[in-house]
């Protein structure tokens, strides 16, 4: 006897149907729709430590590329079906098309050697307007007649909710075949793929099964409950001549995120947590939800009590009845709950949705399950750096790292290895960039499940994580044709700790700045290669080498960069711009008196140029806040930058460059102040058009409290420097600041 039960994926409602079903028939063998490659993965079905959701992931060893991802929360039919065969020792096995054919058939088709037929490649000009409709949609078209806007809704109240589960499936089948004679025509994977399902229900009769149980998508139920219909020659026919691709399987752990429709998987469903609820409380799914939802409302410190729980409940039963609905779904809930835990207002159910919609679970794998040899590595290396817990919290982890710890300094290398394999669990935060110390890390973690096929990808790099992400160092070092990636690269293996391969690449990037003559891009390595110094030291790493590199360079970016900065266009001065800032900072990182005097002449000669105003200005700004010029030969340069002989954009972009920053610098320098304003006020209105863009560009940078100063200044028609004129007289004790300046030197240094 064959027994075929049309699903939905993730459908809750068929899920207990289909477990209440099976208890009673009490079949010897289930075929699943799924991927026979994978029958080995569900004898783990019932490991205690195997907890959904979770994926099957089937690739092709040697095209990683070609991997596909089969998902299951715990009340998907096909997970209950698999529990049921291997708690009741009932031969249990996948039925679908084996990504061992399908894979070869993807790379046919991608060399034009197979047609794959869509449904607007079936001849639907000689069919009617209803008969296209249902030809692309069927479902779709069954929820219009219904009344539903979308096919899960419909689907969901007409199967999932209904009163009488075990008619569910009779009902199903026969509703799919009515809609499959409408169609008739289906793409030729589609085909291929029930050609095959009926060919391995043929093979189970053969070895003698005598109550087959099929569970698969409800669009397929029809031809394989008529698979005698069909004539075992003519399903060869279409699976002829396919070539099989070696596959490999395993379970990897998934998230309801990922589940549900709105992160692009379209066999997903739009509320995972709600279909979790149905399935384990469906009895009480309403009151369930709604207590949850006031749960975490509450946990958001907004209102929410038991009243409001049971007036919700209420409301939800009774938009229900007026939509002559048996029971309440997804969108009378949410209606119920804005109207009475949110006080009618949308944003406060924006802030729990995620979780009370699409959920927060994301599934565990054992480590017994088969993995490549890296994976293994992986899972010991989180261990070893306590970073378990965060692998398998759902959404984004902050977490700070101090590098003087040795459980701590391993998690930091094994984030900078992973991120050199191209697998961004973790992510420094842009904040910790400008610190000055260099003891800590702040990481933001965030464990993606497709993480799996990359860390499968990197195993080709070698066994062990510090093993892959040093030969992929390796293989990338004579890749880098500029001395900046060279110098990212060495960063990045500085940042890994990858010992073997620091040595190679400094060895490298001495050949290379000896060869290199152009001066940004000597500018561009400059800034990695100072925090190579300031990473080196505090991982007690030998870089001699590094520091020679960087007396060669800067002095010959003082001598180069003047004549780098005439005639050049807009684009390379902002780009320009930005090297000198970034320069300045890193030789001023450096601290070196030689080094900081070569750049300032490199700079004052720069500010004496007809260059674009932009780089003079912020040369002459770099030298003002440096104590390398005073407040009257800054107000000099400023004079004839902004004297009328001077061209309009030129000057608007001198002052772009000088006040770059801080706004402070003109409230409290009445020299400055005054020699603006009176530029400004000198202006002709057609001059003023013209450069106001770049005026409004720079001041806008400035905080609000700046500007509203400057405004009242304005107004005032001079600039307050009471403060500056103001004499307070402090009586300094010396001998009680020797005792403070060791801690506070040690508190500077973190």
């Amino acid at each position: 006897m064959l027994t075929v039960f049309g699903i939905r994926h993730h459908g809750a409602g068929s899920a207990s149907s289909l477990k209440n079903a099976l208890e009673e028939l009490k079949p010897d063998c289930i075929l699943i729709e799924g991927p026979p490659d994978a029958n080995d993965m569900i004898e783990y079905v019932v490991n205690e430590n195997l907890v959904p959701p979770i994926a099957l992931l089937v690739y092709n060893p040697s095209n990683l590329r070609q991997a596909a991802y089969y998902p299951f929360a715990h009340f998907s039919p096909e997970w209950q079906a698999m529990k049921y065969g291997v708690e009741n020792e009932v031969a249990t096995s996948f039925m679908d098309l084996p990504r061992t054919l399908a894979f070869s058939i993807d790379q046919q088709n991608k060399k034009g050697q197979q047609k794959v037929m869509q449904f607007d490649e079936l001849n639907l000009g000689k069919k009617t307007e209803e008969e296209k409709s249902i030809a692309k949609d069927p479902l779709g078209y069954m929820a219009k007649l219904a009344g539903y806007d979308d096919s899960e809704r419909w689907w969901d109240m007409t199967f999932e909710r209904a009163s009488n589960p075990s008619e569910i499936f009779e009902s199903i089948l026969t509703l799919m075949g009515e809609l499959r004679q409408a169609v008739k025509e289906n793409p030729l994977r589609e085909l291929q793929r029930e050609a095959y399902m009926r060919t391995t229900i043929r093979a189970a009769e053969k070895d003698g099964y005598q109550n087959i149980a099929v569970i698969c998508g409800a669009w397929h139920a029809p031809v394989l409950d008529k698979y005698k219909t069909y004539k075992a020659a003519s399903d060869k026919k279409f699976l002829k001549g396919i070539k099989k691709i070696k596959t490999k399987t395993t379970w990897v752990p998934w998230t309801y995120k990922r589940i549900s429709k709105q992160s692009g998987y379209g066999a997903g469903v739009v509320s995972p947590a709600w279909y979790e609820l149905l399935f384990d409380k469906s009895d009480e799914v309403v009151v369930q939800w709604m207590s949850k939802a006031a749960q975490l409302l509450r946990a958001e410190d907004l209102p929410a009590s038991s009243a409001h729980v049971i007036e919700a409940v209420r409301l939800s039963d009774s938009l229900a009845a007026l939509r002559n609905l048996s029971v309440a779904g997804i969108n009378e809930l949410r209606e119920a709950a804005i109207a009475i835990l949110c006080g009618g207002e949308t944003s406060p159910l924006k802030l729990i949705e995620e979780k009370l919609i699409i959920g927060d679970k994301i599934g565990e794998v054992p480590d017994e399950i088969p993995v490549v040899p890296l994976q293994q590595d992986l899972n010991t290396c989180i261990k070893s750096a306590r970073l378990t817990k965060e692998k398998n919290a759902f959404g984004k982890v902050d977490k700070t790292l101090d590098l003087r710890k040795p459980g701590n300094l391993l998690a930091s290398y094994l984030l900078h290895r992973l991120n050199i394999l191209s697998i961004p669990w973790g992510a420094t935060q842009a904040s910790s960039q400008h610190t000055k110390g260099s003891f800590k890390e702040e990481w933001i973690l965030e464990w993606e499940p497709d993480f799996a096929i990359r860390i499968i990808e990197a195993g080709m790099w070698g066994n062990t994580v510090y093993e892959a992400a040093t030969n992929y160092v390796f293989d990338n070092k004579n890749k880098q044709d500029t001395l900046a990636g060279l110098t990212q690269l060495i960063e990045s293996a500085l940042n890994a700790d990858l010992q073997e391969v620091i040595i190679a690449l400094t060895d490298e990037l001495t050949n290379q700045s000896a060869l290199t003559k152009d001066i940004f891009n000597l500018m561009d390595a400059l800034p990695s290669l100072v925090n190579i110094i300031r990473y080196g030291s505090s991982r007690q790493i030998d870089l001699a080498s590094v520091n020679t590199v960087i007396d060669q360079i800067i002095p010959r970016i003082s001598i180069g960069l003047p004549n780098a900065c005439v005639n050049i266009d807009e684009a390379a001065a902002e780009e320009t711009f930005k090297r000198i800032i970034a320069a300045n900072r890193a030789i001023h990182t450096l601290n070196e008196p030689t080094h900081i005097q070569s750049w300032y002449a490199a700079l004052e000669k720069i500010m004496g140029m007809t260059v674009n105003g932009t780089l003079v200005g912020i040369s002459t700004r770099i030298l003002f806040d440096k104590n390398f010029i005073d407040t009257e030969i800054a107000s000099t340069f400023m004079h004839l930058a902004l004297s009328k002989g001077s061209d309009a954009l030129f000057s608007a972009q001198w002052v772009e460059g000088f006040l770059n920053g801080s706004g402070l610098l003109l409230i409290y320098n009445e020299n400055l102040w005054q020699i603006i304003d009176g530029w400004i006020d000198g202006l002709e209105e057609e001059r003023f058009m013209e450069i106001l863009p770049v005026l409004r560009r720079t001041f806008s940078q400035f905080s609000h409290p700046e500007r509203q100063k400057m405004m009242t200044l304005v107004k005032q028609g001079k600039v307050d420097v009471s403060i500056k004129k103001e004499k307070v007289e402090v009586n300094i004790n010396q001998e009680r600041i020797d005792k403070v300046l060791p801690t506070l030197k040690l508190l500077l240094d973190l």
